[in-house]
């Protein structure tokens, strides 16, 4: 079969022959990344992947940085083995996963008539509770209050549960700290009131181990579990050389983006920027309240997206480490609690048994988990104005559109 490649078919071919690789089969394009370019390589014995750093990203991601923790996840058997590094750094060979779906689970049965019961409790005890939370203060218009966690049990899935697998990438999913919020609130009304009707029931006290086995029986995957897993085996690896907070990366973006400021960007970047300068009152109460339940940092990739994660073997592999460092706790839970497509009960198992006697944080770390979701965001649309300040014509146009994209998953009042 003939190579299939793209436009850079005599580039990639050279590079592949420096990494030792001649008898090339084919060259798939992956998916992009938003900073670099992924390409399956197929010879006669093997599969690699053979990826190109986007230069616009080199201002902010140190690569050094980025090879130390992806050898040293590598050899923890937590991501694929690099195999080639081009001399100037902008390729990499890299070993190729084959990536498994996830298989989708039956809720069980016996669990129906208990939701149909808890219906008209959960809807009277949600409105009480969203009026007492000020949720709806935020400027969300957006976020959902349906499904209900009570009727049509059914749906308290966000994908198609007569799917019997789905792709991890698939899971892609955007989750505002208020849609997180509001999810606590459902969970916590479904909860009391199947605690009401099993108090009435059976005339003794609910048990906190029972309300999460209650949970567990009632997702749709295991997506929340494996996930899990990794982050706590990820809490275990070395922080190594490299540090930094919440407060410094946030600090370090905004001087750059006031540097380009002064260069004049043009009218479209500059109005984004704007933007970004209106909420440096928000931001700054955010990172206080990180930084108040921090104990210490540990080990984050700091980009565990669907896109950066393969299932194999019912384990989870991460991929791509341009921000990988020692930082804030929650930074690795926020990322996963805002990228992935959970169900509320999902977000709510994973929560609790993430922080449980987490040795990083203070005991009500929980209460900053909306602060930890804002500030991916706020990276994000940070992210997306450096990128576009790099490029210029359709591809900085796609960084306004990232932005743009990025913007109303953040809270813009306090």
């Amino acid at each position: 079969m003939p190579p299939i490649v793209d436009q850079n078919k005599d580039t990639q071919l050279a590079v592949l022959a420096q990494a030792g690789l001649t008898d090339i089969s084919q060259i798939q394009p992956l998916a992009n990344g938003l900073s670099n370019h992924n390409y399956h390589i197929e010879t006669p014995t093997a599969h690699y992947v053979l990826r190109e750093n986007a230069n616009a990203a080199d201002s902010f991601c140190s690569r050094e940085q980025e090879l130390f923790y992806w050898r040293h996840l590598a050899k923890a058997k937590l991501a694929p083995e690099l195999l080639w590094v081009s001399g100037d750094q902008r390729y990499y060979l890299s070993q190729f996963i084959f990536a498994q779906s996830l298989p989708s689970l039956p809720i069980a049965s016996q669990f129906a008539p208990l939701m149909e019961d808890i219906e008209g409790r959960e809807e009277l005890v949600i409105e009480k509770r969203i009026a007492a939370s000020g949720i709806d203060t935020l400027e969300q218009p957006e976020v959902p209050r349906k499904p209900s966690m009570a009727s049509h049990y059914q749906d308290l899935s966000l994908q198609d549960l007569s799917l019997q697998y789905v792709a991890w990438k698939d899971l892609e999913y955007q989750c505002s700290a208020a849609t997180f919020c509001l999810g606590e609130v459902h969970i916590e009304a479904w909860l009391l009131s199947h605690a009401d009707i099993k108090g009435a029931a059976d005339k003794h006290a609910w048990y906190p181990s029972e309300r999460l086995a209650l949970l567990e029986a009632i997702t749709p995957n295991r997506a929340h579990s494996l996930l899990l897993q990794l982050l706590q085996q990820l809490r275990e690896q070395a922080t190594g050389p490299y540090h930094i907070s919440i407060t410094e990366q946030w600090q370090e973006y905004h001087t750059q983006l006031l540097d380009f400021a002064a260069a004049d960007k043009g009218e479209a970047w500059q109005s984004r920027l704007a933007q970004l300068l209106s909420i440096q009152r928000q931001i700054h109460g955010w990172t206080a309240t990180l930084a108040d339940c921090l104990v210490k940092p540990q080990f984050c990739h700091r980009d565990l997206n669907p896109h950066n994660l393969l299932l194999k073997d019912n384990q989870l592999y991460c991929i791509d480490f341009e921000y990988t460092t020692a930082s804030h706790p929650l930074c690795e839970l926020a990322v996963v609690l805002a990228t992935h497509q959970l169900t509320p009960a999902q977000r709510h198992l994973l929560v609790r048994q993430y922080l449980a006697g987490h040795p990083g944080l203070t005991s009500g770390a929980i209460k900053a988990i909306p602060a930890a979701i804002e500030m991916y965001w706020v990276f994000a649309v940070y992210w997306a104005l450096l990128m576009a300040a790099h490029t210029q014509g359709e591809r900085q146009k796609e960084y306004f559109d990232w932005f743009d994209h990025f913007w109303p998953l953040i809270s813009h009042t306090s």
